[in-house]
C-alpha cells in the first residue's frame, strides 16, 4: 500500500506541461488505481474552480479541489467553503492601486471573476483563460454582488518583487499576499493558504498531514509543500 491517502497537485508549472497539457490516457489509469487504494486526488492550485474543472473535463466528479489558492474548496462537485475577503479591504486595495499603473487588478469572486475592460491586453486575455467565468465591467470600485474569494494583481515579472513588498507593508497585516510566480500576484482573507485549505478537506475524510503528498513549484506553494509529510518542489527549467 502507498504511504499516503491523498495527494495534492499544483497545476501551472507542476501538473501541467508548458503547453498546459498532461497525458490524460496516463491519468486515467492512475486515478482508477488511486481510486481502487482509497487515495484522494486533490487540485491544489491558484486558478478558479471552472479552469481546473474544464482541465479535467473528463474525471471532475472524482476529484477534490482547493481552488483560488483555498478560498474555494470544493469535494466531487459540492462546495464544501467559501473563504471571502471584506469589501472595504478590497475597496483600500483599489485605493492603493491608483498610486501603481504598473499594477493590474482583477476581483475572483464565486459566480465570476470581474475584469476592469480598460485594463492591459495582456492581463485581460490571461484572467479570461485563468478564469473562463468572467465578466469584463467599468471599474473595481462598483463590483456586482458576489462572494469575493481573492484580488489578483498582474504586472511585469520584474516588477513583481518590489509590488509583493509594498502590498506587504501596507496590507500584510489584514491579507494573505503570495506571488504565484513572476508576474502575478494573490491577496486572499488572512490565514487562507492551500495548506489551510488541504487541512479542512483532509478532515472531512478523517485524515491528517501526515496522509499527504504534495507537489507545486511557487511562492503559493511553500506552506503545502511543507505541510506535506511529502512534499516536492519542480525544478524550475
Amino acid at each position: 500500500m502507498a504511504p499516503f491517502k491523498a495527494i495534492a497537485v499544483d497545476m501551472d508549472g507542476t501538473f501541467l506541461d508548458d503547453q498546459k497539457n498532461y497525458d490524460k490516457e496516463l491519468f486515467a489509469y492512475l486515478l482508477t488505481k488511486m481510486n481502487e487504494q482509497g487515495i484522494h486526488f486533490i487540485v491544489a492550485s491558484g486558478n478558479q474552480y471552472e479552469r481546473l474543472r474544464l482541465d479535467f473535463v473528463e474525471h471532475y466528479q472524482d476529484l477534490a479541489f482547493v481552488a483560488e489558492n483555498g478560498a474555494y474548496l470544493i469535494d466531487r462537485t459540492q462546495a464544501v467553503l467559501t473563504q471571502a475577503l471584506d469589501l472595504d479591504v478590497i475597496k483600500q486595495v483599489v485605493t492603493f492601486k491608483q498610486a501603481y499603473p504598473e499594477l493590474h487588478l482583477a476581483a475572483c469572486g464565486v459566480k465570476a471573476a470581474y475584469i476592469p475592460h480598460d485594463e492591459e491586453t495582456d492581463f485581460v486575455e490571461g484572467m479570461k483563460y485563468y478564469c473562463p467565468k468572467h465578466e469584463l465591467i467599468e471599474s473595481l470600485e462598483k463590483l456586482p454582488v458576489d462572494a469575493y474569494l481573492k484580488l489578483t494583481a498582474g504586472m511585469r515579472a520584474e516588477d513583481t518583487k518590489p509590488l509583493l513588498a509594498a502590498l506587504q507593508a501596507e496590507f500584510g497585516q489584514v491579507l494573505k499576499i503570495t506571488s504565484s510566480g513572476f508576474g502575478s500576484i494573490d491577496l486572499m482573507k488572512k490565514g487562507v493558504n492551500k495548506a489551510q485549505g488541504l487541512d479542512l478537506m483532509l478532515k472531512r475524510w478523517n485524515l491528517g498531514h501526515d496522509d499527504l503528498i504534495a507537489f507545486g513549484d511557487g511562492g503559493n506553494d511553500i506552506e503545502m509543500l511543507t505541510h506535506a509529510k511529502y512534499g516536492y518542489a519542480m525544478e524550475k527549467r
